[in-house]
């Protein structure tokens, strides 16, 4: 069953789905205890699986999970008021393995004092962006708790970071780290290489690859965040930009074909890279 949040809250007996986009998991949470609901809200992304169960409007349990990581507790609701977007479902009677919230006004209170803090963060919506450093990193001054933080979550999804008791305090470091660009944070790109065939191009300048701008719009959807390409076998990384009715084929400008030592029709094979 499909709708606006409200369409469903009345219905002691429906199940209830959206997504937090719409409907953020503060208001979400506050909305099922005003009106006395029994049951769980689950709530997922493709990294992670939150749990809310509540009895009669009271929260009486929360869990957060991915893989053989998990919060329990006020910690994993702070974790999922920061999600911005995910879709999630509410299942009536559903009851809880155990108990660990003893509800009351300790719960709503806790959600508005993390969404507050959440409100004064910026890191990406998706949290299975990948952290690295920085490409081209300068020198950077950070405090030892951001630089212990730095040397442990390189390679790692934003979601396995956050993943681990106080949640918050993390989200904080991370926030800092990327506005001082002594981190990026990248989405994972699973794109398959494509095999195209050389065709020169003429005019000045070098370092920039042309591809159709069909197999660009394609690998641009898929991405979603700025790209360059990656010519395999040959370690060369150059700017990529769409060039219309090539396809099957690389364009190269004449200065690269040489540095490259390529000629009109070898093939190559080239994959995107963030």
């Amino acid at each position: 069953m499909l709708g606006e949040p409200s369409d469903y809250l009345g219905q002691p007996q429906g199940y209830l789905e959206g997504n937090l986009a719409e409907f953020p998991f503060a208001a979400l949470v506050g909305a099922l205890m005003g009106t006395g609901r029994t049951g769980r809200l689950l709530v997922r992304t493709p990294h992670l699986e939150g749990e809310v169960f509540l009895q009669n409007g009271q929260v009486i349990h929360a869990r957060v999970r991915s893989g053989e990581k998990a919060l329990e507790g006020e910690e994993a609701l702070d974790l999922l008021v920061g999600l911005k977007r995910a879709p999630y479902r509410f299942e009536p009677e559903v009851l809880p393995p155990h108990t660990t919230l003893l509800g009351g006004l300790a719960v709503p209170a806790r959600l508005a004092e993390a969404q507050v803090q959440w409100q004064g963060l910026s890191l990406p919506a998706d949290w299975g962006y990948i952290l690295r450093l920085p490409v081209k990193g300068g020198e950077v001054e950070i405090g030892p708790e951001a630089l212990r933080v730095l040397a442990q979550v390189e390679g790692k999804r934003i979601a396995e970071v956050l993943l681990a008791p106080g949640a918050l305090r993390l989200a904080r470091i991370l926030h800092t780290l990327l506005q001082m660009e002594a981190l990026e944070a990248v989405p994972l790109v699973e794109v398959p290489p494509a095999s195209l065939l050389v065709l020169p191009i003429y005019g000045p300048g070098s370092g920039v690859a042309f591809v159709d701008e069909g197999l660009y719009a394609e690998w641009a959807r898929a991405i979603r965040h700025g790209f360059r390409l990656r010519l395999e076998r040959l370690e060369a990384l150059m700017e990529v930009r769409p060039r219309p009715n090539i396809p099957g084929r690389l364009g190269l400008l004449e200065e690269d074909l040489k540095r490259l030592r390529l000629r009109r029709g070898d093939k190559v094979e080239v994959v995107p890279e963030v």
